[in-house]
């Protein structure tokens, strides 16, 4: 690939919006952000990792899965993702601007949000939006949100298994 593809490559991803179900769906999310995208709510590019999703996009760039989602983490300006935590730490990691939500239908309904909620208040580095419904009003508080690098609580583990074994 020429320097100048290279180049127009990363230009489709910069500036944009990615959005990460993991491997499960996630529809009522994905449908909703084709909605803004369609009404102009949302002016950014979005691309969209759908999984195991039924529905396909008009108005979004998606695919279902990618080995590496670290180059679109990396090229996004936010990313917006299930509350999974093991995504919501693997692009907390990163120092990315995020927006998680709760997929309710995905466990048991309280799981992702219980979480998310203690996230949202630990941190700045997220915003928890608890509801598709919400999302508009959400991305519209990340404008001036002031997201902050996430620090994780510091490890005592080591301390209470040497405690254990005395």
């Amino acid at each position: 690939m020429s320097r100048q593809n290279r180049d127009k490559s990363k230009e489709q991803v910069a500036g944009t919006i990615f959005v990460t179900v993991g491997n499960g769906k996630f529809d009522p999310l994905v449908m909703e952000l084709d909605r803004l995208k369609k009404e102009g709510v949302v002016k950014k590019n979005i691309i969209i990792q759908l999984g195991h999703g039924a529905y396909k996009p008009q108005h979004c760039q998606w695919f279902t899965f990618d080995p590496d989602l670290h180059k679109y983490y990396s090229a996004a300006d936010l990313v917006i993702c299930h509350g999974g935590p093991g995504t919501v730490f693997e692009i907390l990691r990163q120092g990315k601007r995020l927006i998680a939500l709760p997929n309710r239908d995905r466990t048991d309904p309280r799981h992702q949000v219980e979480y998310l909620e203690a996230m949202a208040k630990e941190t700045a580095a997220l915003l928890y939006c608890e509801t598709v419904e919400l999302l508009a009003e959400t991305l519209r508080k990340a404008e001036a949100h002031q997201f902050t690098s996430y620090q994780p609580p510091q490890c005592m583990m080591h301390e209470v298994v040497a405690q254990f074994l005395q």
